[in-house]
């Protein structure tokens, strides 16, 4: 004959564990919120206390004349307007038509970021598909200042082969450091001069460094996922 064995839950029992689902299910959710939060703001917090610090600690460092000349034919005398779109983001725009014979692209390698010939459009402000040289600029290699955008995102998604995230690094150049130009089937070295924060509405950036000068500035949006601020690094020839 089979025992039956009873057991006899005491009082409360389901109560207590009730409790302990909910105080579970409580502790995971602030556990992914914590997380979520740190996800975003270290990256913030780095570029505010680590990065930020280095790039403005060596300003001053820079072999390239504060001085700015404004040379004949450059961007500064066209109509350059910022807009804005509905995200906040903003960017450089302008109705000036460069005159002359001048390339539709060419290709920009960063060895340090590991972009490898990554495409730049001649005379263009969107940049979503490629890189941007602004137009009326000058070609890497003239006399004048090249002025080349891209975008950024949060470092965790940094890729050097996506255009909505090429330049997420670049606040790791550093003065020495090589950027490269293939046009015409040619290679043009470009050194890192200095790298600077300004607003976003700063129109001065666009013009040449100094006179008879060849530069090429890349910019893009900082701190890291944001839109906020703009940083430039000013490279010059090899």
């Amino acid at each position: 004959m089979a025992e039956t064995v009873y057991i006899k839950v005491p009082p409360g029992h389901e109560e207590k564990k009730r409790k302990f689902r909910e105080r579970s299910f409580s502790f995971l959710m602030l556990s992914i919120g914590v997380a979520t939060v740190a996800f975003a703001a270290w990256p913030l917090l780095t570029w505010q206390f680590v990065t930020l610090p280095k790039l403005t600690a060596k300003v001053e460092e820079f072999p390239v004349p504060a001085g700015k000349v404004i040379s004949q034919g450059s961007v500064a005398g066209a109509n350059i307007q910022v807009v804005q779109e509905q995200d906040g983001f903003s960017y450089f725009v302008t109705d000036f038509q460069p005159q002359g014979k001048r390339p539709q692209e060419f290709l920009i390698s960063i060895p340090k970021l590991e972009i490898e010939k990554a495409k730049v459009k001649v005379d263009a402000v969107k940049f979503d598909k490629y890189l941007a040289l602004f137009p009326g600029s000058a070609i890497p290699g003239d006399v004048g200042n090249s002025f080349i955008t891209g975008h950024s995102i949060l470092p965790q998604f940094a890729d050097p082969t996506n255009y909505k995230a090429i330049f997420t690094e670049l606040p790791k150049l550093e003065i020495g450091d090589e950027v490269l130009v293939n046009l015409d089937d040619k290679t043009i070295r470009f050194v890192v001069q200095y790298s600077k924060v300004v607003e976003p509405d700063d129109l001065s950036v666009l013009g040449p460094i100094t006179q008879n000068g060849r530069n090429l500035t890349l910019m893009t949006c900082v701190p890291p996922g944001t839109n906020t601020k703009r940083l430039v690094v000013v490279a010059s020839l090899l």
